[in-house]
């Protein structure tokens, strides 16, 4: 662990709280006895940091803070980006999303397993979201937000919601071609189960058939970007698609070794993501 001031990471993940309005049936992180992170500490870590990085906000899910607002507004005061990771239950409102546009939010990351699908959405999450993350979606695209997707895919389970959430995605013209982010499930936490594992290869020929396209053309338009996961990201007319490696190494880590992605600690130091994250599994 490092202090904020000798910070080598692009991007610092900041569970601000692991409260949860879902309770997904894969959950790296399912504790949700943890107190709600201070905000006076993190706005005094954030001035510590070297330079100009970007602070992800994440959870659990971080809109149950009421002062979510703020936090965005203070941070980004301070000269850092801000992204905001959810399940996007509470921005199928208008006024909610216009409040996070107001405090200065520009990048939202959607959780949408199961796209616009109610059965899916009913095994991977335990709840009909069909409704509410759609219109979350539509919020999101009419103020102008740079909209990324996340969504995990088990084996024999959603593997239809690849093409659908591209679908979905191509019915709109934004003024930024958002990621798709398609990862596999991470043994870590509370989840599924092995058999619904993908290893990459594999992955990505399911990805191929879904969005009937070739090995080689996934190859062939493979985009240039930073290590910042273990995956491969690539390029479709509507959307940059992104599949996420979430296997783990021996010591039970997914994304090891990252060394673009941090995380705050509990004593508000800085720690490689996932390893910190295995590290206190079913604690912090």
């Amino acid at each position: 662990m490092i202090e904020p001031e000798k910070n080598t990471f692009d991007a610092i993940m900041v569970d601000i709280t692991h409260r949860c309005n879902m309770e997904c049936a894969n959950c790296y992180l399912p504790n949700r006895e943890i107190p709600d992170m201070d905000s006076s500490r993190l706005y005094d870590f954030v001035k510590r940091l070297p330079k100009k990085i970007f602070i992800r906000l994440i959870g659990a899910e971080p809109t149950m803070r009421d002062d979510l607002f703020d936090i965005i507004r203070n941070v980004k005061a301070l000269g850092h980006h801000v992204s905001l990771t959810t399940n996007g239950l509470k921005l199928h409102r208008e006024d909610y999303v216009v409040k996070l546009k107001e405090a200065g939010l520009k990048l939202v990351l959607l959780s949408m397993n199961g796209a616009d699908d109610d059965e899916i959405y009913k095994v991977v999450d335990n709840g009909k979201y069909a409704d509410l993350k759609t219109r979350a979606l539509d919020n999101l695209v009419n103020h102008n937000f740079i909209v990324n997707t996340g969504t995990i895919i088990l084996k024999n389970i959603n593997e239809h919601v690849i093409r659908k959430q591209y679908n979905i995605i191509s019915n709109y013209n934004m003024r930024v071609k958002p990621v798709l982010r398609f990862r596999t499930v991470a043994p870590l936490g509370r989840y599924m189960g092995d058999k619904y594992l993908y290893s990459i290869e594999e992955f990505k020929s399911v990805v191929a058939t879904q969005l009937d396209v070739s090995h080689d053309y996934i190859d062939s338009h493979i985009t240039n970007v930073r290590n910042s996961f273990t995956g491969i990201t690539f390029e479709m007319p509507k959307a940059h698609i992104r599949l996420v490696d979430w296997s783990v190494d021996d010591d039970g880590v997914p994304d090891s070794g990252n060394e673009s992605r941090g995380r705050i600690t509990q004593d508000f130091k800085i720690a490689p993501f996932f390893e910190h994250v295995k590290e206190n599994e079913g604690g912090y």
